[in-house]
């Protein structure tokens, strides 16, 4: 999740009509992949920012039995040698692509500019890695699919770091949602104070730099970004900064929200009823139509009601509750910068004697990322499926389309 200052300036499955040779080769490959790859990952770092520092590189250290961090590359040179030096990381780099290509390599984790998540995730795939990217993977449909085809063609799992969805708490909340009734209402809400108020109180320390970067790089970051979002949402909505800063806002904080929306609910929504966005574009609100899907929900729509924005407030309020008709189930979720917080489900009903009953389940303390860390190495060293995949990922880019036709 990037700050509003940062906002402004797969593994692809086998198609089920592929000839039987192919899928035969497709599974070899992957359990000849997992049974090369060492216990213990050795991991290249691609960006040395707030998220790398405050969060990355602290659960990496806390598993290390699975995970040892060999590299870290940054654009500036500064904040690379700075990392390493905290966190005794032998080898520093400006350029991924460089990096990429040490043997000693297994996993490359993108947690740079959301402009190079694409490019840079490519390169490691090209160069034999597997990928952990973090969220977005990519803001436009182009860069999505060639992440997918990258995945593919060099036979390698990338994995997206919706870190939300690999919460224990989460498969809680599932299991019990898909024992209740049909849905009849939900609401999504994310509104947040600024990230420095929590990164404050975290602990880690994190460090600023960018005074070595050049201009040049700072060039074409700008034009980056500018093309993205043109090609996202066209040139015209791009020129328009409220509707530039939107579509970034859904791709950071929103792409949390929105992918834990999907996968709690069943999928996408059937469609975007209405959209709103302040003058601003801090905050955005959405109404969307939803089918019930799964079993004994029946095939009833529903009325989904998303809001996120950020506000000056040092406070972190970010949940999703379902309403059936009798139950009331919520998922409450805390700062991911502040390690250790727990995530709770609420469940609210009336007893068997007609009671109202209200319990609050604190499943763990483990925190998701580091959940999320443990499946991947899983998936990496077993073979495992993933289920934040490329493919699953540009999901998200729909539901963003969708709630971007409302906007002018």
């Amino acid at each position: 999740m990037k700050n509003s200052t940062d906002l402004l300036n797969s593994e692809v499955t086998t198609s089920s009509t592929a000839h039987p040779d192919c899928k035969t080769k497709s599974l070899n490959a992957t359990v000849s992949t997992a049974m090369s790859m060492p216990q213990r990952l050795r991991v290249g770092v691609v960006g040395a920012g707030e998220v790398t520092q405050v969060v990355h590189l602290p659960t990496l250290k806390f598993l290390s039995d699975q995970y040892t961090v060999v590299a870290i590359c940054d654009v500036s040179r500064e904040a690379a040698q700075h990392v390493a030096a905290k966190w005794g990381i032998s080898n520093v780099y400006v350029s991924s692509s460089e990096m990429v290509q040490r043997d000693d390599i297994d996993l490359v984790l993108v947690a740079n500019s959301d402009e190079y998540h694409a490019s840079c995730a490519i390169e490691a795939a090209n160069a034999a890695k597997h990928v952990f990217i973090e969220k977005p993977m990519a803001l436009t449909r182009p860069d999505a699919t060639a992440i997918q085809e990258a995945a593919k063609r060099n036979q390698r799992k990338i994995f997206v770091g919706y870190m939300r969805r690999y919460a224990p708490a989460f498969a809680l909340f599932q299991k019990l949602l898909a024992e209740s009734g049909p849905i009849r209402h939900a609401i999504v809400k994310d509104i947040i104070g600024p990230n420095s108020f929590f990164v404050s109180q975290s602990g880690t320390n994190p460090r600023k730099f960018g005074a070595d970067i050049s201009d040049s790089d700072g060039k074409d970051k700008a034009a980056r970004a500018k093309a993205i979002l043109a090609e996202a949402i066209g040139s015209k909505k791009a020129s328009d900064a409220r509707l530039a800063f939107v579509y970034r806002l859904l791709g950071s904080l929103g792409s949390h929200d929105l992918s834990f929306m999907r996968e709690a609910l069943g999928g996408k929504p059937d469609k975007c009823l209405s959209a709103f966005a302040s003058s601003d574009g801090m905050f955005i609100s959405v109404s969307f139509e939803y089918s019930n899907r799964g079993a004994n929900k029946g095939d009833d729509k529903f009325n989904v009601l998303y809001t996120t924005g950020i506000h000056n407030v040092g406070v972190f309020e970010s949940f999703l509750e379902v309403f059936t008709d009798d139950r009331v189930l919520r998922i409450d979720i805390d700062t991911p910068y502040v390690k250790g917080l727990p995530i709770n489900v609420t469940v609210k009903e009336n007893d068997e004697n007609g009671h109202y009953s209200e319990r609050i389940i604190r499943s763990t303390y483990q925190d998701a990322y580091t959940t999320e860390f443990l499946e991947l190495h899983q998936a990496l060293t077993s073979g495992n499926d993933l289920k934040t995949t490329p493919q699953d990922a540009m999901e998200d880019l729909h539901v963003f389309e969708m709630i971007m036709a409302h906007l002018s």
